[in-house]
């Protein structure tokens, strides 16, 4: 289910955020579907509960899930506002991060964007 990279510079929690907004995009995991139980996803991945744990609360804590007390996990209804002036901010700098990578690795104006519309075909043929 979840494709963890434990030889990544970005920390494990990060990437179960990640996997689970990105098989929300694809429609993979739906409104209001529950969500393992920290223990079962632990299990899974073979991580530690506590990274499951900081995960689901970082999840939360952006509007991807809700929690029900007793209940369980599930996957909250996509947003239809717009993002907030500081959402904004996040996804500018991140943007920023990979454009200077990119062009670290030589990647040219055309094939970065290439590489985008890949991923969006992606997304979309998922749904």
């Amino acid at each position: 289910m979840y494709q963890l990279n434990l030889k990544s510079n970005s920390p494990i929690y990060e990437q179960i955020v990640t996997e689970i907004k990105e098989m929300c995009a694809k429609g993979l995991l739906k409104p209001h579907e529950k969500l393992p139980s920290v223990r079962e996803s632990s299990v899974q991945m073979l991580v530690n509960p506590n990274t499951v744990g900081k995960a689901y609360k970082e999840l939360e804590r952006q509007g991807v899930i809700y929690t029900m007390k007793g209940k369980g996990s599930f996957v909250s209804e996509r947003s239809h506002q717009k993002p907030t002036r500081h959402e904004l901010e996040n996804f500018d700098e991140s943007l920023k991060k990979l454009i200077v990578e990119a062009d670290f690795l030589q990647i040219d104006r055309e094939a970065l964007q290439h590489k985008i519309n890949q991923f969006y075909q992606s997304l979309e043929g998922q749904k």
